[in-house]
């Protein structure tokens, strides 16, 4: 029987016999693309278009080498001078026109699948428009008409794996973690975003059931794993209409549509239609043999990168297709991501052809953050984080995660240690169709490096029975690189959401515990020293408050999360006259919050209490 790397590898050629059907069906257009002529300004081909989406009579009407080109404008957008044109050929339904721009240059094509013809649309330096006529696959890189499903049925029979959750993926974000039953036709990954992107499954649903024998997890996997390759822009990408309908109403130009069709076929999108309503289409196959939710949804996230306008990452002995390093489980979503398909611990990633074979050196995050405009999501934490404890100094997925969402983003997380201190931690990236390869260092309050992580060919951090020395110290999450950009990766796109998970035992450093709404009573400092105590408050309260009771002396309170306080750095602070103080935090998060007492002057028979609301 056929092993699951032969599976893979066959698919893999299978893939790369679709790249050579697809250099064959291009030389077999019958003659050498015409050379482009010249069809005006920028400024009178928008009016010409502008006019006829006015007055359907008036009609912009090339011909090339005696083939007519025009369109049927269906939808038309100007929004602040950017112009959004959709349609298809007056002469064949089976076709798609895109014309974007603004007063300065507009690209755009008319494709006509039905005999393969393509039209394609330039601006000059001059600001002249230029229509010339060209391979289809130029625009349409996966437009394979011929393909045939070539596994056999010993193929079709066998099963093969998927990446394997994060044990610590438990909703950190909408697209985060297993199925939960959700309503498959109204998944959103960013809601409120008005940059949307629709996976228009109609198709394939029966109602909110898949057909085909697909489960609803594998559906929900497709897209999850399209919305995994997308985290970091601000993109909402979602099953529901009424979403798109409304953002696209809103403003066309920040929306994009693929279509999943209910038939086996090689899927294609055509380049840069985003910002239009021209869909890509994604077929069904591999719909047995190859788990659905991974396949369709790698399938899913390379085609919506052409449509972003993403060409492929060519190179190695897959041509057209980088097959990616075997040595280090990477590859590039835009190249054959077949070939990794079965890696235990596959990367696959965003590119700009820093690899030794690349040919194409398109900067693919540029692209769609500068060329498409849409934006990288905010920072989660632009400056640091207190790392948020709970009992005996465990350290919670749920309390302790972030996203890093550019590749020059770092987040910090701080924590104090008062004795010494055993650190075991473990950090993973937590997409399905990850991205993220973690890096994580601890430096101490000098700012030296004392621990590193970045597991070989693992993309997790770890570390094992840290021992720490009293003091503060900062835990650094970036994103990683493995080898050389040249044999290897970057952090050009390792990006993705990750959590952690572990404990840091002896954190309190021996401090006295305070029960919820308790008093400890008779405690007694000298002038000018300090004294710690710590309460655990769970989450979902609505406020903590604290304080401090005596009849002498001049003791002043400050609380912080995460870690002891001074007289700079806390949550809450009372430093009145007196010995009699009160400060509160309304929702805290929860954690080990420290509250620290500074002697003003000496005290003594003091109270100190600690009280958290439901």
């Amino acid at each position: 029987m056929k092993s699951k790397q032969t599976l893979f590898l066959l698919m893999a050629a299978a893939f790369a016999a679709g790249a050579t059907a697809q250099t064959e069906l291009a030389s077999a257009q019958g003659q050498r693309p015409a050379p482009g002529m010249e069809i005006g300004s920028v400024d009178a081909v928008l009016s010409g278009f502008a006019a006829q989406h006015a007055n359907g009579r008036s009609m912009q009407v090339q011909s090339v080498r005696g083939n007519t080109v025009a369109a049927h404008i269906r939808d038309y957008a100007n929004k602040n001078g950017v112009v959004s044109i959709s349609g298809t050929a007056v002469d064949t339904p089976d076709s798609v026109f895109v014309l974007k721009g603004n007063k300065k240059a507009v690209y755009g094509y008319l494709l006509k699948y039905d005999t393969r013809k393509a039209y394609e649309y330039t601006t000059d330096s001059a600001g002249k428009v230029w229509l010339t006529e060209v391979p289809i696959t130029k625009i349409v890189p996966d437009f394979d008409p011929e393909f045939r499903d070539k596994r056999s049925a010993a193929m079709l029979a066998m099963a093969v794996s998927h990446p394997v959750y994060s044990p610590m993926a438990l909703r950190q974000a909408r697209h985060i973690g297993p199925y939960q039953n959700e309503d498959l036709t109204q998944l959103q990954s960013k809601p409120g975003s008005p940059y949307v992107f629709y996976l228009n499954i109609t198709a394939v649903m029966n109602g909110t059931t898949p057909l085909n024998g697909v489960t609803k997890e594998n559906m929900y996997r497709a897209w999850q794993s399209i919305a995994d390759q997308y985290s970091m822009l601000n993109l909402n990408v979602t099953t529901s209409r009424a979403v798109y309908d409304a953002a696209r109403t809103t403003n066309l130009l920040r929306t994009g549509i693929i279509n999943f069709i209910n038939q086996d076929g090689r899927s294609f999108a055509p380049l840069r239609s985003f910002g239009t309503t021209a869909a890509g289409t994604l077929y069904r196959n591999p719909s047995s043999g190859f788990d659905y939710g991974y396949g369709i949804g790698m399938t899913g996230a390379h085609e919506v990168g052409h449509q972003m306008g993403m060409n492929h990452d060519r190179g190695g002995s897959g041509g057209e297709y980088f097959e990616g390093i075997a040595a280090y489980q990477w590859g590039p979503i835009m190249g054959n991501y077949w070939m990794g398909g079965g890696w235990a611990n596959q990367l696959f990633t965003w590119s700009r052809g820093e690899y030794t074979t690349a040919s194409n050196f398109e900067d693919d995050l540029r692209i769609m953050t500068v060329d498409e405009a849409v934006p990288y999501m905010a920072d989660d934490i632009p400056t640091t984080r207190a790392l948020t404890l709970g009992t005996g100094g465990a350290i919670d997925p749920t309390r302790n995660f972030g996203q890093i969402e550019r590749n020059t983003d770092t987040d910090t997380f701080t924590f104090t240690t008062t004795g010494t201190t055993t650190l075991n931690l473990r950090i993973d990236p937590l997409e399905y169709l990850r991205m993220l390869d973690v890096d994580a260092s601890i430096l101490n309050a000098a700012g030296t490096v004392v621990a590193r992580s970045n597991l070989a060919v693992n993309r997790s951090a770890q570390f094992t029975n840290l021992s720490l020395p009293a003091g503060s110290y900062r835990l650094v999450v970036r994103g990683g690189a493995e080898g050389t950009p040249a044999n290897g990766f970057s952090n050009y796109s390792s990006l993705g959401h990750y959590a952690m998970k572990g404990t840091l035992a002896g954190a309190g450093g021996g401090y006295p515990v305070l029960g919820n709404g308790v008093a400890l009573t008779g405690q007694g400092a000298a002038a000018g020293s300090w004294k710690y105590y710590t309460i655990d408050v769970p989450a979902g309260k609505t406020q903590v408050a604290f304080a401090l009771n005596g009849g002498n002396g001049d003791a002043d309170m400050f609380v912080k999360l995460g870690g002891t306080p001074t007289t700079a750095s806390y949550n809450c602070k009372s430093d009145g006259p007196s010995s009699v103080e009160n400060c509160s935090i309304n929702a805290p998060a929860a954690g080990r919050y420290y509250v620290g007492v500074y002697a003003y002057t000496a005290y003594n028979t003091l109270s100190v209490k600690a009280t958290y609301a439901p």
